[in-house]
């Protein structure tokens, strides 16, 4: 299937990869609110009209981040072939893994999501972006990939859970998924109050509310 992407709409989604992985290189292992914009724009070679153009809140990066990881959790899963709470700690396991790398971002995120009263779910990905991120997958399958959101990935999660007999009786679908979502945020959190940087352990004890 040949490519339909326009050279404007890669341009618009190199800039935005490189206004995040110039904040990312900044935070480092600092937070997200002591990185300034106009240190980004230096970082990435870009102007901060720019910048306010794709990003009109500097916390929007963070969303952007968030949408970025979702699909790369997605392939991941796709690619191993885990699924159920197999599936679940795999993804568990990417957010404990980057939080060694740059702990600020998830707490910038939950807070980020908190004051705005977002809803969890990120927006989609472009065509461009998918395609940057992902050069050796073939379009229909960046679609598929592209298409799927974390509130999509852990419905499969949870049903697959339910078919394999790995989810408790008395908990329906709808109501862990919402604890799925609870989990992701909030276990990660509970860990940075009590001061510990084992994310999986907490991610582990929550997930024991869910298991059989």
């Amino acid at each position: 299937m040949a490519e339909t992407i326009s050279l404007r709409e890669k341009k618009k989604a190199k800039t935005k990869l490189a206004l995040l992985e110039a904040a990312l290189a900044l935070i480092n292992e600092g937070t997200f609110r002591s990185v300034l914009v106009d240190d980004i724009c230096a970082q990435a070679e870009v102007s901060k009209v720019t910048f306010f153009k794709f990003f009109p809140q500097k916390e929007e990066l963070l969303i952007y981040f968030m949408s970025i990881w979702q699909v790369r959790c997605y392939k991941e899963l796709a690619d191993n072939g885990k699924r159920g709470f197999a599936a679940v700690r795999h993804a568990f396991s990417m957010v404990a893994e980057y939080a060694e790398k740059q702990p600020g971002i998830m707490l910038s995120l939950i807070s980020f999501l908190a004051e705005q009263k977002m809803h969890p779910c990120v927006p989609a990905l472009s065509e461009a972006e998918l395609s940057l991120l992902f050069p050796d997958v073939e379009a229909a399958q960046r679609a598929e990939i592209g298409g799927k959101n974390m509130h999509q990935i852990f419905e499969q999660c949870v049903q697959e859970a339910r078919e394999d007999g790995q989810l408790v009786a008395h908990v329906s679908n709808e109501e862990a998924v919402v604890l799925l979502f609870s989990m992701f945020y909030g276990a990660y959190l509970s860990a940075h109050l009590f001061h510990s940087d084992d994310f999986m352990a907490y991610y582990e004890l929550h997930l024991k509310t869910l298991t059989r």
